[in-house]
């Protein structure tokens, strides 16, 4: 754990490849083969990269953003900007290019990283005519022709040469780099409108390190490793992934791509993993699927482990202690039921990491009880990614775990959670009327979300504040809650719950692309038939059912309609980080909503 020596990001790098340099920093897959690299040669690497960004001009408080894929190469080019005392700016590779404009152009990008030829082509314009935009740089792609671009390895290249010329260079430039100097922008999804950025200092960010090294990763060793497939412009696998591996010394290996993860997860077996809640409902959703068509005497197996499992997960987190014939009954369902599901994800996770949305609590308890320990984290990018986690040796499942060290949080009236202290932001990039209606005369930060607290300090997240819908019988429905227990379907993508001012909450749902194209094969149809064939409309009434069940009558969804087609960051209903643009659904989709509350159930 370096933090505690270091002030900046630029130092802690420096220290980890001196501390540890023989020891594997990451793997990529070349070839079919995983290929390992050390920290000094992660170190090396990084080197010359900054010393061509400086031959280039780049320099303290300059900026460079990087566009592409989570990469080794993404890393190598910030840690590079952070030791010349540059500030980095990740880009979503899914954006618009008028969004790509707005970030470049408000964050004042000096340099564009990116991979690959489409990106170069389709962007390229833009060098020279944003006010501070000189140059692009490509990766997996020699250009040429032209003096705006260059190749990531050219640039290395003339690292190295510059390196001969003066060896201490970037030493020197990192020894410069102040706490106070912003390392990272990263922009808000922008659910409201748009996207603003929030700056992350050197400081600010290794004092977040010091006081998260001992919650989550309490029992490192030199056998770890994680896997990284997040977008790097998110501020979860950017500042709690990789400047967190950086302080720990946790190897990863790179996903080949989203696609290809549960594959590579299998071959690289990892110890820890980062995941959206998503994954968990998905495979919750498909093991419940494929036990339905099992027979009768499996079906019978798995509920008396299901169950089991439940029990030995409330008792392994201060709960009723399991029974002799429990006990007992552990070896035969691990056997049967248990390692099967471990061994999905390699068979050898100490600790899954999840944030960002609502997970239910008996999909917590299964993965728990079937030897997979969940650790729910909350978090924002003002607040470097976590604020609050539960540990692996403090869980309270259904919550986000209790306040990181240094954090001081509040709730307001409206339930509204106020924090301030580590890790803490202190404004908006170029917005200061945004800044300071988002701070209150104490200094605490409104991050817009509602929760409550029990009487040992464990949050629980119930919805956004600006989500929450109040019925025309002036009943408070929570969406979030409803949409994650029709996401417990494998076929659903996205769940829109609709009901604010008026009698009773509705549902639009979309089908997920790659269910529906494995679902559509078996039943011998166009994926395009799906959202009104009889097979998919059936399932989506029984998930309907299912969650009513679990909801009180006015929470209840009376009337849903199954969508043509999914929501999409192209149609203005997403944000880059897959969360629903709730008013632009709600305009987009008037009429349908209408006609659910056309007539009365």
């Amino acid at each position: 754990m370096l933090a505690s020596e270091c002030e900046t990001l630029a130092q802690l790098f420096r220290l980890r490849v001196a501390r540890t340099p023989d020891r594997e920093a990451y793997r990529e897959k070349r070839q079919g083969r995983w290929v390992p690299t050390t920290w000094r040669a992660l170190g090396e690497r990084v080197e010359r990269v900054a010393a061509g960004l400086s031959e280039r001009g780049l320099s303290r408080g300059d900026t460079v953003a990087i566009l592409g894929p989570c990469r080794p190469e993404w890393t190598h080019v910030d840690a590079a900007a952070l030791a010349l005392g540059a500030r980095t700016v990740g880009v979503y590779e899914n954006l618009l290019d008028d969004q790509v404009r707005y970030l470049l152009e408000d964050s004042a990008a000096r340099v564009l990283v990116v991979q690959g030829a489409a990106p170069m082509e389709r962007l390229l314009p833009l060098v020279g005519r944003l006010p501070r935009l000189e140059r692009m740089v490509v990766w997996d792609h020699e250009p040429r022709g032209d003096g705006r671009l260059e190749s990531l390895e050219a640039l290395a290249r003339r690292g190295e040469e510059a390196l001969g010329r003066e060896p201490g260079r970037v030493e020197r430039l990192a020894a410069a780099v102040r706490p106070e100097d912003v390392a990272t922008v990263v922009y808000t999804s922008g659910t409201t409108g748009q996207p603003k950025g929030v700056p992350l200092g050197h400081g600010l960010l290794v004092g977040w390190l010091r006081a998260t090294q001992d919650l989550l990763l309490e029992c490192i060793g030199q056998e770890d490793i994680t896997m990284s497939f997040l977008p790097l412009a998110h501020v979860a696998e950017h500042v709690a992934g990789l400047y967190g591996r950086i302080n720990l010394g946790l190897a990863t290996a790179y996903a080949t791509s989203y696609e290809t993860l549960l594959d590579e997860v299998q071959e690289v077996r990892p110890t820890f993993f980062g995941a959206v809640p998503r994954i968990f409902e998905k495979m919750y959703g498909r093991i419940r699927e494929r036990v339905a068509q099992a027979s009768r005497r499996r079906q019978a197996i798995f509920r008396r482990a299901e169950a089991l499992a439940r029990r030995r997960a409330r008792a392994e987190l201060g709960g009723e202690p399991l029974s002799l014939g429990d006990r007992l009954l552990l070896p035969l369902a691990d056997r049967l039921v248990y390692r099967r599901i471990r061994a999905v994800f390699g068979g050898r996770v100490k600790t899954f990491i999840t944030g960002s949305a609502p997970i239910e609590l008996e999909i917590l308890e299964f993965f728990q009880g079937v030897g997979m320990k969940v650790c729910e984290v909350y978090g924002l990018s003002e607040s470097c990614a976590i604020a609050f986690a539960n540990t692996s040796s403090g869980t309270r499942l259904g919550t986000v775990g209790r306040a990181i060290p240094g954090l001081q949080y509040r709730l307001a009236p409206d339930g509204e959670i106020l924090i301030r202290g580590t890790g803490v932001f202190g404004g908006y990039l170029n917005l200061p009327e945004a800044s300071a209606e988002a701070f209150d005369a104490e200094g605490y930060f409104h991050t817009g979300d509602v929760g409550e607290v029990d009487a040992d300090g464990y949050l629980r997240i119930t919805d956004r504040k600006k989500n929450l819908i109040k019925t025309a019988g002036g009943k408070y429905v929570v969406p979030a809650r409803i949409e994650a227990l029709v996401k417990e379907e494998p076929l659903v993508s996205q769940v829109y719950v609709h009901g604010d001012r008026r009698p009773y909450a509705v549902a639009l749902i979309t089908l997920d692309e790659r269910e529906t194209s494995r679902v559509a094969a078996d039943l011998g149809v166009e994926p395009s038939a799906l959202p009104t064939h009889p097979e998919v409309l059936r399932r989506i009434d029984s998930v309907i059912e299912r969650a009513n069940a679990r909801l009180a009558r006015f929470e209840q969804v009376k009337r849903h309609a199954v969508l043509p087609r999914d929501f999409s960051l192209e149609g203005g209903t997403l944000t880059v980080t897959m969360k629903i643009k709730r008013r632009a659904v709600a305009e987009k989709f008037a009429e349908c909503i209408e006609r659910l509350y056309a007539d009365s159930p």
